[in-house]
């Protein structure tokens, strides 16, 4: 009978067999490596091109990597100044290693052979593995002691056993038998018991029957409760507009969630370069304890200027001013003048405290200029919008103000204004938000406007788009993109321009210069009523950061579906995962100028 067991006891954990195996070498490898390092290093090239012997392992199969990896054997197969003697030795180990490996992997009764074949050319060690049958899970038996057992948590405990991820029939894996238990003290720390422990843990083997019954017992300790806020750092600004972040209130009980909201809420705000929220984890004081915040402050004012260029609109020069204490109150004004080929812009963005719910109020104004496929349009955009982040989604609530001055050609020119309340929300889910490769990304957005003194009709517009992404292995994955919109009510004529739809350009339908896909007017292009774009890609990974892509867009924007025409293009490109977010080069073929077009581009998005 094997036993595996873990306690409580103030003493340094055990290490694992991968662990020992490779401190072993590590230890023996150390002397001789600083007694040679002078001889060896002319040498390096040619020792790495001659290994002195060879290793082969049959019969593993899916775990042959593993023992390629961990043995010492295959440390030492570079090693020119080895001898017979020590390579023996190392043939003669290597098995008792070979069982250590499998072990954590289940298999507790191998079968393994080995030899050292000196027939001619150089030695060759030989490892013949048969894994057998593996090491399944039997009786699981978890125990809990401390607060959590006192009666009043009987449907926690329960809820726990069943959240238990090693079950009986599993194969019993050291990896999965450390994240079972893991998970489950994981559970309690996050939630009323930040002083919990695993008391006593045991996995009983019996290699004979192939059957490991396992035991736990956890000790929740005390249950915790907040008490008043403590603030470290903080100078620029007011202490009031930390309290109004604040989601705890004292005498709530412990919530490692809790703490992560206070911190996101402080980052989030703009504030300060980083927060950082904790408490002191005493079991013999669980009551009201304080929570510590630790703030870095960011400077109160900003200035920015900025060169960029991009394909879709040529050479930019921009400025951005940015005020943290806005007319002396805890408002922060954010302002940007913008010029590039087809734009020029004057914006401005006062973002006030957030409120306790987790709402962040703002207001914005915007004038704007475009040039944009022969439409002028002078555009004025004013508004207030409530953002709420919800750990990676985000919701907007928001009223806004729409007019512009349209000019098409030498006669044409149009007056148009909206008033609009809209509601959007998006979706994240992906496995890294700044360079992702698994998951998705969604939106949609809601607005509506009756007629009366501002709207000539009523309006109505909804726009919904989404990016979806997987790895097929370690190299190929695949990118799919759509998004779709309509306005509905008024004609374009009535509509401003901000609201309508265009396509076209680097993260549109690609092959075509920027918005330049909508409906054509006296030989300009101006923007449609309803709007479709779908794209598909495969990027092959040739390197984990350096990438090489195919891809095909379709789409357009029209006055309305029946009109509908789609442009197309496809291409292929060059990918880079920088520390900014993923970049993107694109030669894409025009289907219908049969002209090729570059496009540049950082992150995904529409």
């Amino acid at each position: 009978m094997m036993r595996f067991q873990e306690s409580l006891m103030k003493q340094n954990p055990p290490k694992s067999p991968i662990d020992r195996i490779y401190a072993g070498a590590c230890k023996r490898m150390a002397l001789r490596c600083l007694l040679s390092l002078a001889a060896c290093l002319p040498l390096t090239a040619m020792a790495e091109s001659d290994n002195r012997f060879d290793v082969q392992i049959e019969g593993a199969g899916d775990y042959r990597k593993l023992l390629e990896d961990y043995l010492e054997i295959r440390r030492h197969q570079t090693d020119d100044a080895l001898s017979e003697e020590e390579l023996q030795r190392l043939v003669n180990i290597t098995p008792a290693q070979i069982r250590e490996l499998l072990a954590t992997e289940g298999f507790f009764s191998p079968t393994i052979r080995h030899e050292l074949l000196r027939d001619g050319g150089r030695p060759v060690a030989r490892f013949i593995v048969e894994p057998g049958e593996p090491t399944r899970v039997g009786n699981v038996d978890i125990r809990f002691s401390g607060d959590i057992a006192g009666g009043r948590h009987a449907q926690r405990m329960a809820a726990l056993r069943r959240q238990w991820s090693l079950d009986a029939g599993d194969v019993f894996k050291q990896s999965a038998w450390s994240g079972a238990k893991g998970n489950l003290l994981k559970n309690l720390l996050n939630r009323d018991y930040p002083s919990a422990a695993i008391k006593e843990s045991e996995a009983r083997v019996d290699p004979e029957r192939r059957i490991a019954d396992l035991s736990v017992e956890v000790d929740s300790g005390p249950a915790f409760t907040f008490g008043t806020l403590q603030v470290q750092g903080l100078q620029r600004y007011s202490r009031e507009m930390i309290d109004e972040l604040n989601p705890i209130r004292p005498g709530e009980p412990y919530s490692q969630d809790k703490l992560n909201e206070l911190q996101a809420r402080l980052q989030d705000s703009g504030y300060f370069k980083s927060a950082f929220a904790s408490t002191e984890v005493d079991p013999d004081h669980p009551n009201d304890v304080p929570v510590r915040v630790d703030v870095s402050e960011n400077e109160r004012r900003r200035l920015a200027l900025g060169l960029g260029f991009s394909t879709d609109a040529g050479a930019r020069v921009e400025a951005r001013w940015l005020d943290r204490r806005f007319l002396d109150r805890n408002w922060r004004l954010e302002s940007q003048l913008l010029f590039d080929r087809d734009t020029r812009r004057l914006a401005g963005t006062v973002f006030f405290p957030t409120w306790r719910n987790g709402w962040h109020p703002n207001l914005d104004a915007r004038y704007e200029r475009t040039n944009i496929s022969g439409e002028l349009n002078d555009k004025i955009r004013v508004g207030g919008r409530l953002t709420k982040p919800i750990q990676t989604d985000e919701r907007i609530l928001g009223v806004t103000y729409y007019a512009d001055r349209q000019r098409v050609g030498d006669t044409f020119i149009n007056n148009r204004q909206a008033l609009l309340a809209n509601a959007g929300y998006t979706w994240r889910r992906v496995d890294n938000l700044l360079s992702p490769r698994r998951g998705y990304l969604a939106s949609v957005d809601v607005g509506a406007g009756p007629a009366g003194v501002i709207n000539q009709a009523n309006i109505g517009r909804v726009l919904a788009s989404g990016v979806w992404m997987t790895m097929l292995n370690r190299t190929w994955q695949p990118i799919l993109r759509a998004q779709v919109g309509q306005v509905f009510g008024a004609s374009r004529f009535d509509v401003p321009a901000d609201l309508l739809f265009r396509a076209g350009g680097d993260q549109s339908v690609r092959g075509y210069a920027l918005n330049t896909l909508g409906v054509p007017q006296d030989g300009a292009i101006v923007g449609g009523r309803v709007l479709a774009v779908a794209s598909a890609e495969l990027v092959y990974w040739f390197k984990p950061d350096w990438g090489a892509a195919v891809f095909t867009d379709v789409g357009g924007a029209a006055d309305s579906w029946r009109d509908f025409s789609a442009g197309h293009g496809t291409g292929i490109g060059g990918r880079w995962r920088s520390p900014i977010g993923p970049v993107s080069v694109d030669v894409a073929y025009n289907h219908e100028t049969r002209q090729p077009r570059l496009h540049f581009t950082v992150g995904y998005g529409f």
